[in-house]
């Protein structure tokens, strides 16, 4: 059996995305991490609804990204809703409006893209409440994860064999927005140094 580097580096973004939650669930547990509720629930439900339209249109191995998404946001929002901090503001309303238009959109036209150019909106907005938290308090968030799920994001845009909006748009905003929480959490770092 030979391996060539789509599968290679399709594999090791799936052990990156699987194993950044075993710290993650750590720092919630026992550290200074307080997930927002309402943006690790609005994650789930979106990289679920990126998943699906991901996979209908024939994803290669970006598909590994809202799969992985998915199944961390989920663990990680069961773990918010007891050490997490949550206020639900307008954006959040604002994302859900945006969510249900992605499943209104894909059912209505029978198109993924639209419910993945909704996704991609509705993240947006549900990302707003960590990243203003990760802003104020950057050392509420592990930056080390947010690097290897950017990294991991992009090892699966690079191992890609398929280079087209469907399996594109969302790896490419998802390394957007961990890249900036990143920044943000890796700044409280620096700050004490």
């Amino acid at each position: 059996m030979t391996l060539d580097w789509h599968t290679i580096l399709g594999t090791a973004s799936g052990i990156i995305l699987a194993v950044i939650l075993i710290p993650y669930i750590r720092s919630v547990l026992y550290g200074p991490t307080r997930p927002n509720p309402v943006s690790w629930g609005g994650w789930m439900v979106l990289a679920g609804i990126a998943t699906a339209a991901q996979f209908s249109a024939g994803a290669s191995w970006t598909l590994l990204v809202p799969v992985m998404t998915t199944i961390s946001t989920a663990v990680i929002f069961l773990l918010s809703l007891r050490a997490g901090r949550a206020g639900f503001m307008k954006v959040d309303g604002a994302a859900a409006i945006l969510g249900a238009a992605a499943i209104g959109s894909w059912t209505f036209t029978e198109e993924p893209l639209w419910a993945l150019i909704f996704v991609v909106a509705a993240d947006l907005f549900v990302s707003v409440p960590t990243v203003v938290k990760t802003y104020g308090k950057p050392l509420s968030e592990p930056a080390l994860l947010w690097f290897l799920y950017f990294f991991g994001v992009l090892l699966a845009i690079a191992a890609s064999t398929k280079f087209d909006v469907y399996n594109l748009l969302y790896p490419v905003y998802a390394v957007l927005v961990s890249g900036a929480i990143w920044l943000l959490a890796l700044r409280g770092r620096l700050k004490r140094i």
